[in-house]
């Protein structure tokens, strides 16, 4: 994705302080989805002998009182209180040391390692089994009672998990893939609750989530849990061949977004889905639904979805999630015309500030689960009011008065993902050379020299770039102030950069203001001035690294952020001194150090530590050091000529596709003629630190 040094902490933070009412506010579902949400209790049971069930990696042993779960006629799982124990192994590797530390530093449970498994044993007392697709569980047992409190108060707890939504994914199984095994285990334990899910429809992993209470000082989640991942093991893909996962694809999204008070938005988003999968019935995104500010209660609230004769669709949509039925089976290659009509007070100012936005990947729009979902030709109309204005993605189409409106529409001509908006109070000042107009805005104030600052190192940048990664993509760039500090980010055509860009110094007071707000959660942060020239160099590096080529999973992220980072060093190198460059080495270099045996490059998402920096930190390491310093190892094998052939032909190969990181090596060993399979295994998808003079 897009860089941003602090998104880790701020994505945590988003997590533990915003959209955990979603389940309690939610609208009904429609009639066919409520019965994928309730199910009935059917005769209790209890037997004295051990009873076992298994699926996938999973296996669960059971004494003492349960109860089918019904829907109609048919059992679809099971309700448990008694004695029991889950075996959980994690047969993907890769994973290993992850999820090993992962749950040590949550929990203080162990993995007991086999060659290159992982097994951990969980002890519960409670469990709610969700099987739809496999045949009844064949136990039998004498007549029991008293199971349907104990039941009720069970799915209550579990009702109030953020992000968590079952029943989506039973809807999902049952009209698209009825065939394929899914697999829901809810546990509670004398310690710890976990989850258990084996999901080969929607996300295509089998994982093991730990859930956590929300801290006490947020009163409005009081009664509210998230789920910490400890473990994903990938189904019907490998990543290491650079499997990817897409079931529909988004091709094109044009939204229409109209706010009178930069707090009520009206939006119409029409989308371009094209499946992939044939027979689809049920398409899930991810969309916003509850956000709680810390201050107050906002709703997105959508009203209405229809298909391109018009025809009302019915639609399930709370806790962050949406699933849309269609009125007949899709067929693959056959493209259909979704419109969402939604409404709510979801724009929000961070601080009371004069600006909101709609971010990157933010589920603002109906937003499919996987990256390799995500490829669309993008048109938007923006309308705001007062001295408020719009910045977004796409060469500018219009940008004037539309009555009491402030309108500016954009349209990209290649596909894109990650579209942001952002309106705020903002002066803007622009250039055009050589064909590109680039535009600064500044927040809240003339920027003077810095807009000028600004602009000239970016006309540098880019005309440097366009020597080996080829022309700038776009026929425009907006450099757009935040008014907040230490993190760039870059959605197609824009950059977002905080507040030393235009003031060249630290605040110190606010810098200890976000400090203090991570520490809140058992964090620490460092507080130290960002080198804004070479953010600047890594995030436009971002036109090419995330936006001309993709990434197209959580795997692949090393993409944006390594490719980026190095090519920003080399901006360095080449307009400042060699000593940049190698400074930059020595800092990737002991950075990598540092984290290296947490886990492997392509798994940097997946570290997660009770400490919020620790797991930053790791993560930042992985992707924003060792990734590069793969790179320079690479570099200094190959020299300047083979490096940069394959930097260029690696944006022309893959312009606008997905790139999986297995071909960006294939391409390299065509080049080379030389097989790179093992550096691959070792440095990339293993721990192992590569040489680096």
């Amino acid at each position: 994705m897009p860089w941003s040094p602090l998104l880790p902490i701020r994505r945590a933070l988003r997590v533990l302080a915003t959209l955990s009412a979603g389940l309690l506010a939610a609208q009904s579902p429609a009639p066919w989805f409520s019965q994928h949400e309730q199910f009935q209790l059917g005769p209790a049971r209890q037997s004295p002998e051990v009873r076992t069930f298994s699926l996938g990696h999973a296996k669960f042993t059971f004494t003492g009182r349960w109860a089918p779960l019904l829907r109609g006629d048919r059992e679809i799982g099971l309700f448990l209180e008694g004695k029991g124990e889950l075996e959980y192994v994690s047969a993907y590797e890769p994973e290993g040391p992850v999820f090993s530390r992962n749950l040590k530093d949550a929990t203080s449970l162990v993995t007991v390692p086999s060659g290159s498994t992982q097994t951990l044993r969980l002890p519960f007392t409670r469990a709610r089994l969700l099987t739809p697709s496999g045949a009844p569980i064949p136990w039998v047992g004498v007549e029991a009672s008293g199971l349907e409190e104990p039941r009720k108060a069970f799915e209550d707890r579990w009702r109030k998990v953020d992000g968590y939504r079952p029943s989506q994914l039973l809807a999902s199984q049952a009209a698209n893939a009825p065939d394929r095994p899914v697999g829901i285990l809810e546990l509670e334990g004398p310690d710890w609750n976990f989850l258990y899910r084996y999901d080969s429809v929607n996300s295509g992993v089998e994982r093991l989530d730990l859930q956590r209470p929300f801290p006490k000082s947020l009163d409005a989640l009081k009664g509210w849990s998230y789920l910490l991942p400890m473990s994903s093991q990938p189904l019907g893909r490998d990543p290491k061949k650079g499997g990817l996962l897409a079931r529909f694809a988004l091709s094109a999204l044009d939204v229409d977004l109209r706010t009178e008070d930069n707090r009520q938005a009206t939006v119409v988003v029409q989308e371009r889905i094209l499946p992939i999968q044939d027979g689809l019935r049920v398409l899930p995104f991810e969309f916003l639904s509850d956000i709680a500010t810390g201050t107050d209660q906002r709703k997105l609230t959508l009203t209405r979805v229809t298909d391109a004769q018009g025809n009302a669709l019915e639609f399930s949509h709370a806790n962050d999630h949406l699933a849309v039925r269609l009125n007949g089976p899709a067929k693959a290659g056959e493209p259909l015309l979704l419109k969402f009509e939604y409404q709510g007070d979801f724009l929000v100012s961070p601080r009371g500030d004069n600006f909101w936005q709609l971010g990157v990947r933010g589920s603002w729009y109906p937003q499919p689960e996987h990256m390799a979902e995500e490829s669309y030709l993008f048109h938007a109309s923006v309308r705001t009011k007062g001295d408020w204005h719009a910045f977004l993605p796409g060469d500018t189409v219009r940008r004037e008065k539309d009555g009491a409106w402030n309108l500016v529409e954009t349209r990209s001509t290649q596909p894109i993902c990650f579209a942001t908006i952002l309106g705020g109070k903002y002066f803007t000042e622009e250039e055009t050379r050589e064909g590109l107009t680039i535009r600064v805005a500044s927040y809240a104030f003339k920027g003077g020299q810095a807009l000028k600052v600004i602009k000239d190192q970016a006309f540098n940048v880019l005309r440097y770039y366009r020597n080996f990664l080829g022309p700038y993509p776009f026929k425009e760039l907006t450099i757009v102030e935040k008014n907040e500090w230490g993190y760039g980010q870059a959605p197609p055509g824009m950059t977002y950069i905080t507040r030393e860009a235009f003031e060249q110094i630290s605040n110190i007071r606010n810098m200890q203001e976000f400090a203090d707000l991570v520490g809140e959660f058992g964090g620490r942060v460092s507080i130290q001035t960002m080198d804004v020239r070479h953010v600047l160099a890594h995030e436009l590096a971002h036109q090419y690294w995330g936006t001309v080529v993709k990434m197209g999973s959580p795997e692949d992220q090393w993409i944006t952020e390594s490719f980026a980072d190095y090519c920003a060093a080399l901006y360095e190198r080449d307009f400042k001194s060699q000593g940049h460059y190698n400074r930059n080495v020595a800092q990737w270099k002991r950075a990598a150090t540092e984290v290296h045996e947490a886990g492997p490059i392509p798994l940097a998402n997946e570290v997660r530590r009770k400490d919020g920096y620790e797991g930053f930190k790791i993560r930042t390491g992985l992707l924003y050091s060792k990734g590069p310093l793969l790179l320079t190892s690479l570099h200094q094998e190959l020299g300047d000529q083979v490096f940069f052939t394959w930097l260029k032909s690696t944006q022309t190969n893959f312009r606008w596709k997905f790139a999986p990181t297995r071909r960006i090596f294939d391409l390299l060993g065509f080049i080379t003629k030389k097989d790179y399979t093992v550096f691959y295994e070792t440095y990339f998808w293993g721990t192992a630190l590569p040489p680096v003079k």
